[in-house]
């Protein structure tokens, strides 16, 4: 609920400066290794804007896979596969995609 109550400060914030009555959406960016569960997410964002202004809006949540790249082969592969790369066997590895959380945009008028 933390996630969310920071995320709303942000969205309050942009609504605010843009000056937007009605929000009409959210998007936010997940990532597999941020340990947020986007399912509990969308459920914090009904109890959170109900009964409020932005009761009407529909959040879209992005779930990014974890990638990492090989430092031995350089293949990329999915981390939730297994921390070692299937291609070579390597353990050391760089995370490409996967700590992502942020709201990407607000759509409103």
């Amino acid at each position: 609920m933390a996630i969310l109550d920071n995320m709303l400060d942000v969205i309050n914030c942009q609504i605010k400066e843009h000056n937007i009555k009605t929000l009409k959406k959210v998007k936010i960016v997940v990532g597999e290794l941020t340990g947020v569960v986007p399912e509990v997410l969308e459920f914090c964002w009904q109890l959170s804007v109900e009964n409020s202004p932005h009761e009407e809006a529909v959040l879209e949540v992005e779930k990014i896979k974890a990638v990492a790249l090989c430092s031995r082969c350089a293949n990329e592969y999915l981390i939730n596969l297994g921390p070692a790369c299937k291609n070579c066997g390597g353990g050391a590895r760089e995370i490409l995609s996967g700590r992502e959380l942020y709201v990407d945009y607000i759509e409103g008028e």
